[in-house]
């Protein structure tokens, strides 16, 4: 009890608001010692369809000093979510701070909550002269239907919202030419657990393509790199074993068959290592075959030394 009449005491700001079928405009102040964490919860919706239509777009703008920047959020609000203030996503940012670098001073929350769904400024970096109160202007647009705006003014501090609201169950993106009545062409799908598939609705993968990929460049992370071909304790396959290996599997160790590449494709970054190590393998191979070359050449020499010692004998005894 006494921290929350503390933090009533030091961070008292100001709400005002006005309304029309479709919007809401209003602006929240902030005083000039506001700190990470203070929020002013401004305004409660109702969408109608028993939250259906929960749908919305808002927007902030502000200055404070050499400090003027703005956002827009879309929030998505549907029946029964949880009652838990999370950060809404920006879909547009207007920083024109002196170091644009350092972001933004305020973000959107949204709490979700089926009976009282709610929108708060919430404090997120504290930038531009610090005894000057900063006024937010917001505006909310309701992109569906909106049974009522209810003000709201509460305010505290929150340190714990660490979550995100998600915008949208899924997204797609149709393109094509509407002069025509052929179909339109599916670009871009998003799906619920954040994968994004590039001419399909259904990506397996972080990013699935259905089609071919044109890059200046591709860079990929990977792990393990096979520099421990190297090490002294490293178990080099004889040419022998390799072969007895290819004659049974009908691939090099190591590498995927053909039936598996074909079925689940190849892992760039698990191939390129693949490959160095079969090339630094091979490369080991081939200076211990040249080793055994050197020696026999120098055996061969020394041979041909021998038989040519043993001829200028022959020679010598003939002419005596």
């Amino acid at each position: 009890m006494k921290k929350t009449l503390l933090i009533c005491l030091l961070f008292i700001g100001k709400l005002s608001f006005g309304q029309n079928n479709s919007e809401w405009n209003g602006s929240v102040e902030f005083p000039a010692n506001f700190k990470v964490g203070d929020f002013m919860e401004f305004l409660a919706v109702q969408p109608s369809n028993v939250g259906a239509s929960g749908n919305y777009e808002v927007s902030i703008s502000y200055t404070r000093g050499n400090v003027a920047a703005g956002a827009t959020y879309l929030t998505s609000i549907t029946h029964a979510n949880p009652d838990i203030w999370r950060e809404a996503g920006r879909v547009n940012s207007n920083g024109y701070y002196f170091m644009a670098s350092e972001g933004h001073v305020f973000t959107l929350d949204c709490n979700t909550n089926f009976v009282s769904p709610r929108f708060r400024i919430r404090v997120v970096k504290v930038l531009g002269s610090a005894d000057q109160a900063i006024r937010v202007d917001i505006k909310v647009r309701a992109i569906s239907q909106n049974l009522a705006w209810i003000a709201v003014n509460n305010q505290g501090t929150d340190l714990t919202a660490k979550k995100f609201l998600p915008m949208t169950n899924d997204w797609s993106l149709y393109v094509g030419n509407s002069y025509y009545a052929d179909d339109a062409n599916l670009a871009i799908k998003a799906i619920t657990n954040g994968n994004v598939g590039i001419g399909t609705a259904t990506p397996a993968e972080k990013l699935s393509v259905n089609g071919n990929i044109r890059a200046k460049e591709i860079k990929v992370e990977t792990e393990n790199w096979p520099d421990y071909v190297f090490h002294k304790d490293y178990s080099l396959m004889s040419l022998p074993e390799t072969e007895e290996f290819i004659k049974i599997n009908k691939h090099l160790p190591g590498m995927p068959s053909a039936q598996k590449a074909e079925k689940d494709g190849i892992d760039l970054g698990e191939m390129n290592r693949l490959l160095l190590k079969n090339a630094e393998e091979t490369t080991l191979l081939l200076i211990e075959l040249n080793k055994k070359i050197d020696k026999q050449n120098q055996v061969i020499e020394l041979q041909n030394r021998k038989i040519k010692d043993l001829s200028m004998k022959k020679k010598s005894l003939k002419s005596n």
